[in-house]
C-alpha cells in the first residue's frame, strides 16, 4: 500500500519558486578601512530566508490512490515508486511501438460550479501539456502527438500505443488550513490521475496506473493551483522514468 509521505522541507527549486531566493543574500563588503564587512540588511533579509525556507516547502507527495479504475481487464493494485498502483499485461514492450497518442483527459471529481469546471479544464490542459512534454523528453517513441476527436490516423504497418484515462481526483484545499496546520495535513490541495495504456488497432489495454498527489506545505499555505501544477507535473515526470524502467527490462518496484 502506498502511504502518506511526511511533510516535505523546501528544496533549492521550490525556494526559487517560492522566490525566496530572490531576497539580497548577504554580500561581503569592505568598510572605509578596507576590512569586510556585512551590510546591515542582509540581517533582515537572512531572517526572511530563514523563514521562507520554514514555509515555502513544495508539498506535492505521493499518496495512495483511492479507488484505481480497472481497464481492458487490468486493475493497479501493484505498487511502483515512481508510478503509484501499476497493472501490466503479459508481454508488454514499451519498445514495440512508433507512435504515442495522448488524448484529453476529463475530470470526473464532483465540481460544484462553473468556476470550478473552468479551473478543472485548466488544470486537465496542463497535466495533458506535461505529458506530452516528458514522453517525448524520454526518447522511448519516434512520435508523441495530442488528439482530440478522431484521433490520430496512423500510417499503413505503424504500431500505435494510445494514452487515455481520467482524473479522478481533483481538490483545492484550503489555503488558510494549510497556513494554520498544513504541517499535520489540513487543507490539503490533491489530484489523482488514472491512466491506461491502449494498443491501437486491438484496443488491447497494456498498462494501467493510479497516481494520487497531496500537498499541504507551502509559503503562507501555498497557492492551490501552484499545488496542483507541481502534483501533474510530478505525476507526468514520474510517469515516463516508470516508461524508461520498463524499457529497459525493469519490473515495477516500490524501492
Amino acid at each position: 500500500m502506498v502511504v502518506d509521505a511526511p511533510a516535505k522541507f523546501p528544496t533549492e527549486k521550490c525556494l526559487w519558486r517560492s522566490g525566496a531566493w530572490s531576497l539580497d543574500w548577504p554580500r561581503r563588503t569592505k568598510s572605509s578601512k578596507g576590512a569586510p564587512m556585512i551590510p546591515s540588511r542582509s540581517v533582515g533579509g537572512l531572517a526572511l530566508l530563514v523563514v521562507a525556507m520554514a514555509l515555502a516547502g513544495c508539498g506535492a507527495t505521493r499518496s495512495s490512490p483511492d479507488n484505481p479504475l480497472s481497464a481492458g481487464g487490468l486493475t493497479p493494485s501493484l505498487e511502483d515508486k515512481e508510478a503509484g498502483l501499476v497493472a501490466v499485461a503479459p508481454g508488454f514492450a514499451v519498445k514495440g511501438y512508433a507512435t504515442l497518442t495522448v488524448a484529453r483527459f476529463p475530470v470526473t471529481d464532483k465540481l460544484d460550479d462553473e468556476g470550478d469546471r473552468r479551473f478543472a479544464a485548466k488544470m486537465a490542459a496542463f497535466y495533458r501539456t506535461e505529458l506530452v512534454r516528458r514522453l517525448r523528453e524520454s526518447g522511448l517513441f519516434q512520435r508523441v502527438v495530442e488528439v482530440d476527436g478522431a484521433g490520430y490516423q496512423p500510417r499503413q504497418g505503424e504500431r500505435v500505443l494510445k494514452l487515455e484515462g481520467a482524473i479522478t481526483r481533483l481538490g483545492r484545499g484550503s489555503q488558510a488550513a494549510r497556513y494554520f496546520a498544513g504541517l499535520y495535513g489540513a487543507g490539503r490541495a490533491r489530484a489523482q490521475a488514472d491512466v491506461r495504456f491502449v494498443e491501437a488497432p486491438s484496443g488491447k489495454v497494456v498498462l494501467a496506473t493510479a497516481d494520487r498527489r497531496v500537498a499541504s506545505i507551502g509559503l503562507f499555505g501555498g497557492d492551490d493551483e501552484d499545488h496542483l501544477r507541481e502534483s501533474f507535473d510530478d505525476m507526468a515526470r514520474d510517469l515516463a522514468k516508470f516508461l524508461v524502467r520498463l524499457s529497459k527490462g525493469e519490473a515495477p518496484r516500490k524501492d
